[in-house]
């Protein structure tokens, strides 16, 4: 580093002048394109608490046939790897320099890749550079796969840098053509040019264009369903794309994607929200369509779905690389502080091709004015659905179907949530015979009818297991459908199908209809408790608890909670965090409500309650025989104790979350079984202790772990004991994760909040507890043998020495931990947070808390949103 800083004079340059510390998480690298004397590529990679650096003169190649000359200058400090900017002319190394690519990267020599053992990614390549050949995969932006640095024998500052033959080798592909920074968007000539952003987006003279703060959850405008193609000049036409709907919402650099009914989909395509997010506008929300293309470059709706479904990060990465998506953009709603939504579309297109919002993944979507006709049989020549006709003076309305937006394809289609399947005759037993559909309007479920047709036979089992896996429910019209006297098993509004038919009845009724295929993609109805609440309704109830006095009343859904001292302080501050209210309590349980409460839904729980907060008492609460609302829903559990079923909470709405704030609930515990028959038919009768045995709560819908790093009694509030204590439950974790994997097991993992790791599999309902219990006790043991310097079983915590413990006993009725986004009544207000695997290495516990969480599931996403979507048959890892 002295080499570095000797080389510089940092009262003139802009670059950084010492290193402040090493990283986390994976070895990360960097690529700059340097305009200095001479045009190169500088690449630098992270080792030994510095960056290694290689200046190459010609940039690297995706070609394995090209070797590129790499020429080793001095290290730099780790804070280089953000750096782009100009350094000023008679300065050493003057000239413009842009952030061209970064990423993190591992060793590979051997097939053997290191990313989650950052100490030994960097040990193997310190050893392999003090050989002289190093060989590395790369996970960037722009760069990708194996590589390899080799030292020449001409002087010992000349490498070649060479890419490996793999999936992500070419020889077509000119990489360096993509020549715009990963951070801001900008090119060396924008730099040279002295552009540093985006000329201000100036729309004061257009007409319906104000000035407004970002939208924060807008909702896409939708079409209306047309019969036949047509041609008019004040109308424009554009080709119906197979895909996903999707609006982006960026400010400051920060992307985020939401799907058509406002989910955030932010970690489904990270490498588009990476490339708004480099743009050089300071706000915007674009409206558009996320595109899959297949070999014959038509849209692949399967396909995409499967990409949807990706739940770890580094297979979203690896399809991002292998079969990139494409986010085709065909409107603009905001950008640079001003409203676009009131302006005519012709306008809002203008200003939408005059913007700086293309990039790799991101295009806009043709339009062609008044040739209808023509491009309606050039789109299906093609392969396409159809077309969309928007008329040019239409305004963008949002959340309705519009006449002044039509699509137009052969028949119709819509999406349709199912409610209920009726039986198959004898042929068809092990099938259905018919799916009851609804469509969801204003809140309202309106029947639409019945399809039967257009599945094969394998289909027709598939959603056959689907629909048993859904859970029970009632009729959600006002008068039961008269389906000729046909029984109706009726199902808790979940799935999204969609449906083609050629026309529908005067009563709505669809006509002739045929089944397409299952809509992932959207999430189930807002109707009832337990779902996401539309985030409009959120964000109104956050901005009454705002505003709301110490003592107020807040309507929820109908429901009226009473809140008292709103400003008690339950979490006092700490030297790291400020003090959390009940009114903090209370926010995060609404900001959170769309993710706890599916994980919540019919669980009986028991609760820890401090209404004075952490310093005053604590007591952990299970029957509830008085004080409650009667719109707090409630189930009977036996009792042994009191000789009888006694009331346990269940919370299945925003407005039990919001009770229990009120209440000083500062830790949730559900059950791991639930009171829900399903469609395993369980008994809900819990009058006495034989029926208990055999109801719905004697039967698991999870084989639980929790994995607790024993500390010496002395440094059990230690931080740096509690950080290694947690370190070490990780790497458990992880080798537990392998041996699910080998059982073809899936697993879902979370922070407990404190040191530990809970873990989660979910299972079918066909096993008592105690069945479960002894299948953990075997896991538990079989990796006790595998790592017996860190896992221990031993029950007494005197006899333990400093390992991580096992828990099985978890797997027992009654008993329970705290749930996903409970909070822990100790200091700093952490909560228990979900993570996917992958990102457990670069994660400390204390990062989720009351205040933080809820950005940390914006960035994160929530991997444990399919946990109970796909329970595993535990019995045949008996057979």
């Amino acid at each position: 580093m002295r080499r570095y800083a000797d080389k510089r004079n940092f009262d003139q340059t802009p670059e950084p002048a010492e290193a402040r510390g090493e990283g986390e998480g994976p070895l990360r690298f960097c690529v700059q394109k340097h305009a200095a004397r001479r045009l190169h590529y500088d690449l630098r990679i992270e080792m030994g608490g510095t960056l290694v650096c290689w200046a190459v003169p010609h940039g690297p190649s995706l070609n394995p046939a090209d070797k590129r000359l790499a020429v080793h200058v001095e290290d730099h400090p780790l804070e280089y790897l953000d750096f782009e900017g100009v350094i000023p002319k008679g300065q050493y190394g003057g000239g413009q320099m842009v952030l061209w690519d970064r990423g993190v990267y591992s060793p590979d020599e051997g097939g053997v890749l290191s990313f989650d053992d950052r100490a030994e990614a960097d040990r193997r390549m310190q050893t392999e550079f003090s050989a002289g050949k190093l060989s590395f995969t790369l996970r960037g932006s722009k760069l990708a796969g194996s590589w390899t640095l080799v030292k020449t024998t001409r002087n010992e500052q000349d490498w070649l840098l060479i890419k490996h033959r793999d999936e992500f080798a070419s020889a077509s592909r000119d990489v360096l053509k993509e020549d715009r920074s990963v951070l801001s968007g900008l090119s060396i000539e924008d730099l040279r040019d002295g552009r540093s952003a985006a000329e201000e987006f100036d729309a004061s003279d257009i007409a319906g264009a104000v000035r407004a703060t970002l939208p924060r959850s807008p909702q896409p405008m939708l079409c209306t369903e047309a019969d036949k193609p047509f041609s008019k000049p004040d109308w424009t036409f554009q080709v119906k794309l197979d895909g996903i709907r999707m609006l982006a919402l960026g400010e400051d650099r920060k992307v985020k994607l939401l799907s058509r009914r406002g989910n955030d989909i932010t970690g489904k395509f990270p490498a588009i929200a990476r490339e708004l997010a480099a743009c050089p506008h300071r706000s915007f929300v674009l409206d558009g369509e996320v595109v899959l293309y297949n070999s014959r470059g038509v849209p692949d709706f399967q396909g995409l779905m499967e990409r949807f479904q990706l739940a770890s990060q580094s297979d979203i990465l690896r399809q991002d690389l292998l079969s990139p998506v494409e986010y085709c953009v065909f409107d603009l709603l905001f950008l640079d502080g001003w409203d676009m939504r009131g302006c005519a579309l012709s306008d809002r297109r203008a200003a939408l091709e005059g913007s700086d919002l293309q990039g790799a993944q991101t295009r806009l979507l043709d339009f062609y004015p008044e040739i209808g006709e023509l491009l309606y049989d050039k789109a299906r020549d093609m392969g396409f659905e159809g077309i969309v006709a928007k008329k040019s003076s239409s305004r963008y309305v949002e959340g309705r179907r519009s006449p002044d937006w039509l699509k137009i394809k052969e028949g119709f289609s819509d999406e349709f949530v199912i409610v209920g399947y009726t039986e198959a005759d004898s042929a068809r037993r092990d099938s259905f015979r018919s799916l009851v559909l609804a469509e969801f309007n204003a809140g309202q479920f309106v029947f639409a009818g019945t399809v039967g047709g257009g599945f094969s036979d394998d289909a027709l089992k598939t959603m056959r297991t689907r629909l048993d896996a859904m859970t029970p429910g009632a009729c959600p019209f006002g008068e039961a459908p008269d389906l000729e006297g046909v029984a109706v098993h009726w199902l808790t509004p979940a799935l999204w199908i969609e449906v083609r038919y050629g026309a529908r009845t005067r009563e709505g009724r669809l006509r002739f209809p045929v089944f397409v295929r299952v809509r992932e993609d959207l999430p189930p109805p807002d109707k009832g408790s337990g779902e996401a609440e539309p985030m409009s309704q959120v964000d109104d109830w956050l901005a009454q608890l705002d505003d709301a006095k110490q003592d107020t009343i807040l309507v929820v859904d109908g429901c009226s909670i009473h809140f008292s001292n709103l400003d008690r302080v339950f979490w006092p501050a700490t030297d790291q965090t400020a003090p959390v209210t009940k009114r903090d309590l209370a926010r995060y349980y609404l900001k959170v409500s769309g993710h706890i409460l599916p994980q919540l839904r019919d669980r009986p729980l028991s609760l820890v309650r401090c209404p004075d907060g952490i310093l005053g008492e604590h007591f952990f609460q299970k029957h509830w025989d008085k004080g409650l609302p009667e719109w707090v829903d409630r189930v009977p559990v036996w009792s042994d104790h009191n000789g009888r079923a006694a009331p346990y909470v269940v919370c299945n709405s925003v407005a039990t979350l919001l009770w229990m704030a009120q209440m000083g609930v500062l830790e949730i515990h559900p059950w791991y079984s639930r009171y829900a028959s399903g469609p395993e038919g369980l008994s809900l009768t819990t009058s006495d202790e034989a029926a208990m045995d055999a109801s719905a709560l004697s039967y698991p819908d999870f084989l639980v772990v929790d994995l607790d790093p024993t500390l010496p009694k002395d440094k059990e509030t230690d931080p740096d004991a509690m950080w290694a204590g947690f370190k070490m439950s990780v790497e458990v974790a992880l080798r537990f994760k392998t041996m699910l994997d080998e059982l073809q097991l899936e697993g879902f993992a979370k922070t407990s909040g404190k040191t530990g790791i809970h873990i989660f599999i979910p299972i079918i309902r066909n096993l008592e507890f105690s069945v479960v219990r002894a299948l953990a006790e075997t896991l538990g043991r079989h990796l006790e043998s595998l790592m017996p310097d860190k896992v221990t079983m031993e029950w007494v915590v005197k006899k333990r020495p400093e390992k991580v413990f096992f828990d099985h006993n978890q797997n027992v009725r009654g008993k329970t931990l705290a749930g996903i986004f409970s909070p822990r009544p100790v200091p700093g207000a952490p909560v228990s947070f979900p993570l996917s695997w992958a990102r457990l290495r670069t994660i400390r516990p204390e990062q989720f808390t009351v205040a933080s969480a809820p950005a940390a599931l914006v960035n994160y996403g929530d991997p444990w949103e399919r946990l109970t979507a796909a329970p595993q048959d535990l019995r045949r890892l008996g057979g």
